[in-house]
């Protein structure tokens, strides 16, 4: 059984509307690349996460993929 995700929103503060795509895309491949729990929910809930402006914007979604799964993780325990 894969884990889907049927919808992701994602809100990014001012300032990142040039990188929001890039980013948006780099945190469902860095999704897709992690064993995430089997299951079933209609939402989670994750945030708001400090995000540097500095950071590259795969370092950005990796840190947002990352509080997504461990966000999944809780929710399934």
């Amino acid at each position: 059984m894969t884990t889907e995700i049927g919808q992701l929103n994602l809100r990014l503060p001012a300032g990142f509307e040039g990188r929001a795509q890039r980013i948006g895309r780099l945190v469902g491949e860095a999704l897709a690349g992690q064993d995430l729990p089997r299951g079933r929910m209609d939402q989670v809930g994750v945030g708001p996460l400090r995000i540097d402006p500095r950071r590259s914007d795969r370092a950005i979604a990796d840190h947002i993929a990352q509080s997504i799964g461990a966000a999944i993780g809780r929710q399934t325990l």
